[in-house]
């Protein structure tokens, strides 16, 4: 790692070697090691901008703020048509599934497969009964 790229490292991520990216880590902790004054110069003039941004919290949003949001997330919640547009998307998802299930069993089956025509209570899953009695 050369100079320039531990002070643009330092800069973008700070002084503090957990928020340096994954993949330059290890380089960046080799070079502060070989070069330890000029990796704690850098580190030093971060120090103040890691201090102000650790120490920097953001406010929760009021209950006002979070009822406005809400109310425009869904602007039709008082509409008369809700419950059926609801019923409309659930029987859309029903017949989705439908078909998707549909189209499994289409794909999985052989297209070869021997139709029965005969007797159904001789018929179990392994074959017809009658083929195998003498």
């Amino acid at each position: 790692m050369t100079p320039q790229r531990f002070a643009e490292l330092v800069a973008a991520y700070g002084g503090a070697p957990g928020r340096w990216p994954q993949a330059e880590r290890a380089a960046a902790l080799d070079f502060l090691e070989a070069n330890p004054g000029q990796g704690r110069a850098a580190i030093a003039s971060q120090d103040k901008l890691d201090a102000m941004l650790s120490a920097h919290r953001v406010a929760s949003p009021n209950a006002t703020l979070t009822r406005r949001i809400a109310a425009s997330a869904f602007p039709s919640s008082r509409s008369r048509f809700r419950p059926l547009l609801r019923g409309a998307a659930f029987a859309g998802i029903g017949a989705a599934g439908a078909l998707a299930g549909a189209l499994a069993v289409a794909a999985l089956l052989p297209f070869d497969a021997p139709s029965y025509v005969g007797d159904p209570y001789e018929l179990t899953v392994f074959g017809d009964v009658s083929e195998d009695l003498p």
